[in-house]
């Protein structure tokens, strides 16, 4: 979804404004406004009137101070590691200030580094009350930007742009009517920066402001020529100017309106120069190599509202996860209230079953294992009394079989006798080791009985019987 940003530059007669379409892979410039301001005006009349009159509507807003509030400086450092910048960059910019350390706002853009380790930093450093009272007129205006950057170097991305590709020393000269500033850039580097506190505000003081920017260009540059002057800024249209300065320098400035800029509609090229400032404000997030670029927006002054769109979105995040736990937990209920009456219903119908299948059970404490119980119970009868196959061997046949099986002549004491399946087991005792095997030959030599075999057989504890085990299977015809 595209984020229209908003750069402003607000002056003491002139709001001037760039508002930029950004999505994640490009960026295009929607148009650039300028309204004019009465002295002590209310800004907030000032951007309503603005928004009214050319129906425009923003996400975000960046401002930059003035060139001429703050001190800059490029200082030459031994190392580059971030950290040690940070620590390093205010002491070293506490010798140029007029006021205290703590005072003031300090950042910092490192400009090159080299392969020793060694960089170069702009160190801007601006008094916390400009920075508060900037913050406060925009606050009233009911806006919070983004960021705070420095005028006079948003002016540059402009110029970046304009320079690419180009090599030697790249002057800028940007002509305000409040304030001058003189840029040096060498093979696309800042070199040296000044702001001077003289503009163009008619015809009458042009002259001198030309002599300011004159002498800023011999300190900066010495006598090492240019390769290209570029000038812009929202004094450049007045008459005479841009000729003047040409005079001053020995050389042919070229306004910023001629460049071609790739976000910038055709359209509004001819603008370029005039709005330099909140377009390159606009566009320091844009174009090839490093934007330059500060931001005041640091420590008591910090930029709160994307944290608190990141809490207001967690709150929203954990807004939905609730509902959803909650849906999930009520799903869950109502899931396992279905499933209950499920069960009761299947348990209903067990018991139903198993009432009809065993009306004269009173007491129910486990269906399934009850059936089983009697399952097996009827099982064992079935088998005790030979089913209902007629091939299947009866107790009763088997007993009387068994009976006739064994000789008169041999007393015998049964005392235990199963039948399981086709297998008849019996555990006895006798007299004598022989009543034991008449006992086996009989039986083997009855139709009825298979496979007799004897097992276990032994004297009794007492020496008095014979104690024996007999195994058979049952199967063949009973006797006649």
């Amino acid at each position: 979804m595209p984020n229209n940003t908003l750069a402003l530059d607000v002056g003491p007669h002139v709001v001037r404004a760039a508002l930029v379409e950004r999505t994640l892979r490009s960026q295009r410039v929607l148009g650039v406004y300028a309204q004019p301001r009465l002295d002590g005006g209310d800004l907030g009349a000032d951007l309503r009137a603005l928004a009214a009159q050319h129906g425009i509507a923003w996400d975000e807003v960046v401002s930059a101070l003035p060139g001429d509030l703050v001190t800059h400086r490029i200082l030459d450092l031994p190392f580059h590691d971030r950290k040690r910048l940070e620590q390093t960059v205010p002491f070293e910019l506490e010798s140029h200030l007029p006021f205290e350390l703590d005072e003031t706002v300090v950042d910092f853009q490192v400009l090159a580094a080299d392969a020793d380790g060694a960089s170069r930093v702009l160190a801007v450093s601006a008094p916390k009350a400009a920075v508060r009272d900037h913050l406060s007129m925009l606050a009233e205006a009911g806006v919070d930007p983004r960021l705070v950057d420095l005028a006079s170097l948003a002016a540059l991305n402009v110029v970046r742009e304009a320079a690419a590709g180009r090599g030697g020393r790249l002057a800028y000269v940007g002509l305000d009517a409040a304030r001058t500033t003189v840029a040096l850039l060498s093979d696309g580097q800042l070199h040296g920066l000044r702001v001077v506190s003289r503009g163009v505000v008619d015809p009458a003081t042009i002259d001198a402001c030309m002599r300011e920017v004159r002498w800023t260009l011999l300190a900066l540059a010495g006598d090492e020529p240019l390769t290209a002057l570029w000038v812009g800024g929202d004094a450049v249209d007045t008459p005479g100017a841009v000729a003047a300065l040409g005079r001053a320098l020995g050389t042919t400035p070229q306004p910023l309106d001629a460049v071609a800029l790739a976000a910038v509609p055709v359209g509004l090229r001819g603008k370029q120069g005039v709005f330099a400032t909140p377009l390159g404000l606009a566009l320091r997030q844009t174009g090839n190599g490093v934007p330059f670029g500060i931001d005041f927006r640091r420590g008591e002054f910090a930029y709160h509202r994307e944290r608190e769109a990141l809490w207001r979105g967690l709150a929203r995040a954990g807004v939905l996860a609730a509902v959803a736990v909650a849906l999930m937990v009520a799903s869950f209920v109502v899931e396992t209230r279905q499933l209950a009456a499920r069960r009761d219903a299947v348990r209903s119908e067990i018991r139903a079953v198993f009432t009809a299948a065993l009306p004269g059970v009173r007491t129910i404490v486990n269906e399934k294992a009850q059936l089983q119980a009697e399952i097996a119970a009827l099982e064992k009868q079935r088998r005790l009394f030979g089913g209902l196959a007629p091939s299947a061997p009866r107790a009763i046949d088997c007993l009387r079989a068994l009976t006739a099986a064994v000789p008169d002549d041999v007393p015998l004491d049964i005392e235990e006798l199963s039948i399981d399946g086709g297998t008849l087991r019996l555990r006895g005792s006798t007299k004598t080791y022989e009543g034991v095997e008449a006992v086996k030959r009989g039986l083997a030599a009855r139709p009825e009985f298979r496979n007799v075999e004897a097992k276990d057989v032994r004297a009794s504890v007492d020496g008095q019987q014979v104690d024996f085990r007999l195994s058979l299977d049952v199967g063949g015809e009973p006797a006649a």
